[in-house]
Formats: structure tokens, sequence, C-alpha cells
């Protein structure tokens, strides 16, 4: 990371009401928003953190966007996931360094930023989807975001996965649909994620889980509410995050031991057992 902003780099703009705008710098550009206007050529080679003021005499702050900032302003063409699931989400599949995943439906590549950043380095992300524009934007704004090497793949629904995945991420309207490749997919012990907005889906998918020997199937709903923390008055905020996805997850196990057979009967001698008649 460099200690001041260089021409081509994304920073946050920050404004006193605490609207932010991500915008790349480029020579000779301006931006303008509903607090006047700023020149690039007055950001380019600011330390990160500095404030400047804008044409309308209100204070910029200049800040080196996180990777939440990245994901919640990509260009969308479909609805993305929000911080608070995708946190969840990492943390129940396990990625970490080295960890090679799939996504199922890349949408507009939100979620697969927050993938490819859980396995860096040395890890995998393959990403799947049905529909050539939607792989486009999702690798547009990944590259938007520094993020180059996850593996864009048109794919078909119930087409044949990757085999060997530490973990695969499902974010389209039928999952149980594809629960038959995604096994095959995964390694033993291999973390199943899901995204769904409704409560019919959320109960067809847990069915078919435990259908195909899922274990430890779970179905979550998180809620994120804003505390406004001021001296006497702090109280909780008018507005929260309220429902967004729901969050099922599972991990493969192997299939249950076939049970043994049971030994058969001593077989009778021949003409019966004897009676004290026949003695």
């Amino acid at each position: 990371m460099t200690d001041t902003i260089q021409p081509g780099e994304q920073v946050l703009f920050t404004l006193e009401d605490g609207k932010t705008f991500l915008v790349r710098m480029e020579a000779g550009k301006r931006h303008s928003t509903h607090r006047g206007s700023v020149d690039h050529d007055d950001v380019i080679g600011r330390e990160w953190g500095d404030v400047l003021v804008s044409t309308s005499d209100r204070p910029v702050a200049l800040i080196r966007p996180r990777g939440i900032d990245r994901m919640m302003k990509v260009h969308r063409r479909t609805n993305i996931m929000y911080p608070k699931d995708v946190a969840y989400l990492i943390a129940e599949m396990d990625l970490q360094s080295g960890s090679r995943v799939i996504e199922i439906g890349c949408g507009s590549g939100s979620m697969t930023q927050a993938l490819s950043r859980a396995v860096a380095p040395g890890g995998q992300v393959i990403s799947y989807d049905r529909r050539p524009e939607f792989l486009e934007l999702a690798r547009d704004n990944c590259a938007a975001a520094g993020i180059t090497e996850v593996d864009f793949r048109l794919r078909e629904a119930r087409d044949p996965l990757e085999p060997g995945m530490d973990a695969i991420f499902t974010d389209v309207p039928e999952p149980w649909a594809e629960m038959e490749v995604i096994r095959e997919a995964l390694n033993g012990s291999g973390r199943y994620a899901a995204g769904i907005p409704t409560f019919n889906q959320a109960e067809k998918l847990a069915i078919a889980l435990d259908h195909h020997g899922f274990a430890q199937i779970e179905t979550v709903e998180i809620l994120q509410r804003t505390i406004l923390a001021r001296g006497g008055k702090t109280r909780p905020a008018h507005r929260m995050i309220g429902h967004t996805q729901l969050l099922t997850t599972a991990v493969k196990v192997a299939p249950p031991p076939e049970p043994e057979p049971e030994p058969e009967a001593a077989a009778e001698p021949e003409g019966g057992t004897p009676t004290p008649d026949d003695e």
C-alpha cells in the first residue's frame, strides 16, 4: 500500500453528513456531489486520511476504501450480499489462506470479492454463472477492486463442478437442484453455504441437504441495528438492516455404514428335533 493517493486508485470521498462516494482517480477529472465538487488533481498525491474542501467550502475526507466499501458500491444488476451475511458465511465455511472454494451464481461479484480475499494468498475461487453478462459484470467489478485471480466460468445448472473443493457457496433460486454435483465436488467434511431470500426456499433446501446425506444443517437470519451512542441519550436508530438473506450451512459427511447382516440360525438336523415319544 502507498502512503499517498496515486492515479488509478479508488478513494472513498466521505462527506460531513456521512454520505460516501467511491471514486477512481484520473488526472484532469472532477467529481461532483451534493456538497460541491472535487478535482482529482487536488486529491492525487495527498496522504490517505487528508481532508480537503469542496467547491462549496464543505469538508471531504479522503479515506482508503475497505473491502466492505468496494463490495457495497459495485456496479450492480442483481441484489448483493451484505457484509453482515458475508462475514458469517465465510466463518461458517472456514475459509482461510489456501482454501479452494466454488461460487455458483456470481451476480454482480460482491460475494466473489469477499471469497477471494478470504482464501488469499494461495487459494482458489471458481465462480460459475449461466449468464455471460453477469460473468462479465462480476469480472469487471472484481478488477476494479484489484482482484484478478478469480476463475470465471460459464455453466448451466446441474453441470459437473470442479472436484476437490473445501467449500461451495450458492446464490441461485433453486440450489436444491445442484445437490448431487455439489456433493461430488466437495472434499470429505467440505462445507456448503447458501444465501436464499424466502422461507419456502430454505425449507426445500434443508430437505434436499438431508436427503443427500449432509450434516449440521442450519438456517439463520442476521439482523443489524445501529446504536446512536451519544452522551446521555444513547438509543437505537429508527432504521435497521433487516431481512436480506436466509443463510443455510451444512457439512458433507460419508454415508452411514451398511448394517452387518444378522448371523443365520443353525440348521435343524434332518427329520426334525426328536421328542420323547420318538424315543
